[in-house]
C-alpha cells in the first residue's frame, strides 16, 4: 500500500520574500501550518472536528532545514504526513520540493492538543478516529534536537520589541506562530544577512502571548553562524527559544 502523503503547491510572491527575493522563514512556516491542517482535514481531525471537541491544535515545536535559498517565482511542492503520536504530542514531517522534484527543505513540527477553555494539554486518544497502524513511518529529520538552550538576558539589551496588536493573532486568539519567525529574524541586522543564507531555523514555543503585551527579544552568539534567540514578556517571562545557523 503506498504510503500516506499530502501535497500542495505554492508560487513563491514578492511578499513571501526578503529583500534578497528569498522565500522567507515565516512564510515556510506557513507554508507548513496549510498542508498541515489540509492534510488533517483529509485525515478526518481538522478544525472543524476539534472544535466540536472543544479544543484546537497548538504548535509546540518546529525545526527547519533548508538545502538552498527557495526564490520569488519558483514552485515549491510542500509535502506532509503525520507520524503515529506519543502520549500527548503529535509530529509531522514535512518535504519542500522543486519544480525539478530535487529536495528544497526538510522539516518537522510537534503539535498538541489544548483544551479551549482551559488551556490544558489533553492526550493523543482525544482523537480517536484513526487508524495510527495505517500511518507514514518515514522520517526527514530522524535526529532533530528539540531542546534549545535558554541563556541569562540580564544586562543586555534587545535586539527587537513589539506590542501585540491584531496583525499578530490568529483564530485561536493568541499570536499565530509563523510571526514569531519573523520577530526572530528581527534581531538580525540587513547588513549582516545579506551576505549569509539560512541553513537551520528551530523554533519552541514556550508560552502563549496576547494583545497588549510588549515583547523583547535577545540574540547570543553561540558559535561562527549559530546563533540563540530567546523571547521575553514584561513579567520577565520566556515565551520564545530559537536557533538560527547560517551557512
Amino acid at each position: 500500500m503506498e504510503k500516506y502523503r499530502y501535497t500542495q503547491e505554492f508560487q513563491i510572491k514578492y511578499c513571501d520574500a526578503d529583500f534578497k527575493e528569498e522565500l522567507k522563514v515565516s512564510t515556510a512556516l506557513a507554508y507548513l501550518e496549510e498542508v498541515a491542517c489540509a492534510s488533517a482535514e483529509e485525515l478526518g481531525f481538522g478544525y472543524k472536528y476539534v472544535r466540536e471537541k472543544n479544543c484546537a491544535f497548538i504548535v509546540t515545536n518546529t525545526c527547519c532545514e533548508f538545502i538552498r535559498p527557495i526564490r520569488v517565482g519558483e514552485i515549491v511542492k510542500a509535502q506532509t504526513w503525520p507520524l503515529q503520536p506519543g502520549f500527548v504530542t503529535f509530529e509531522r514531517q514535512y518535504r519542500f520540493f522543486d519544480a525539478q522534484n530535487a529536495i528544497t527543505a526538510n522539516a518537522v513540527s510537534r503539535w498538541c492538543l489544548l483544551d479551549r477553555e482551559t488551556g490544558k494539554i489533553l492526550p493523543s486518544k482525544t482523537i480517536d478516529n484513526q487508524d495510527y497502524a495505517a500511518y507514514n513511518t518515514d522520517k526527514v529529520l530522524p535526529n532533530v534536537r528539540w531542546k534549545i538552550s535558554s541563556f541569562e538576558t540580564e544586562g543586555l539589551r534587545p535586539q527587537f520589541t513589539i506590542t501585540i496588536a491584531y496583525s499578530e493573532y490568529d483564530h485561536n486568539m493568541h499570536v499565530n506562530n509563523t510571526r514569531y519567525a519573523d520577530y526572530c529574524m528581527n534581531v538580525f541586522s540587513i547588513e549582516t544577512l545579506k551576505n549569509k543564507r539560512i541553513s537551520r531555523f528551530s523554533i519552541s514555543y514556550v508560552k502563549q502571548c496576547k494583545e497588549g503585551e510588549t515583547l523583547r527579544f535577545y540574540r547570543k552568539d553561540v558559535a561562527e553562524n549559530e546563533y540563540l534567540i530567546q523571547g521575553k514578556n514584561e513579567r520577565n517571562e520566556t515565551v520564545i527559544l530559537a536557533e538560527v545557523v547560517f551557512a
